[in-house]
């Protein structure tokens, strides 16, 4: 078996030449994987980095947390027992990840942001929390070791990238 038999064996397996159809596809391939490459190129461009939140900035941010805050209490105070209260933690919640998110954007240090990092796990836990309470007995108990799993898993994933390796 010589090299152009090996080539002609690769380019056409079962002997048929396709045509138009096989240079179709390649083309179609070829424009998917360029769209991919430029998609994945976007997606991993973050915020700027030299992009800084003033002193005022911040203070307007956090009495706009506030004032929604207050707003998503009246709307919870107008809801059923059950809901209002699955209403005031998930308000509670967004605070706290608002909050950290605004402190870890205006003091742009790692502890702040895994301080935003862990307030945002800790509002889904909570979250989570609150629907198991609308269950009863063994499901209720399942359900609260999940949700309790979950941000177990959720706290090691984000501490990960921060681990110290001694040897």
């Amino acid at each position: 078996m010589t090299l152009d038999d090996v080539r002609g064996w690769l380019a056409h397996p079962n002997g048929d030449c396709g045509g138009d159809m096989n240079r179709a596809i390649l083309v179609a391939l070829g424009t998917g994987a360029i769209i991919t490459s430029a998609a994945a190129f976007t997606a991993g461009s973050g915020p700027e980095p030299g992009a800084t939140v003033t002193q005022r900035q911040h203070d307007a941010r956090l009495r706009a947390i506030e004032a929604r805050r207050a707003e998503q209490d009246a709307r919870c105070d107008a809801a059923p027992a059950f809901e209002r209260e699955l209403c005031r933690i998930e308000a509670a919640a967004d605070e706290a990840v608002s909050i950290a998110e605004a402190e870890a954007a205006f003091r742009r240090t790692q502890q702040s942001a895994r301080a935003a990092q862990r307030a945002r796990i800790d509002a889904r836990y909570q979250m989570e929390r609150a629907k198991c309470g609308a269950l009863g007995g063994l499901k209720r108990d399942k359900c609260l070791v999940k949700v309790h799993a979950t941000r177990g898993r959720a706290m090691l994933d984000a501490a990960a990238p921060y681990e110290v390796i001694r040897f």
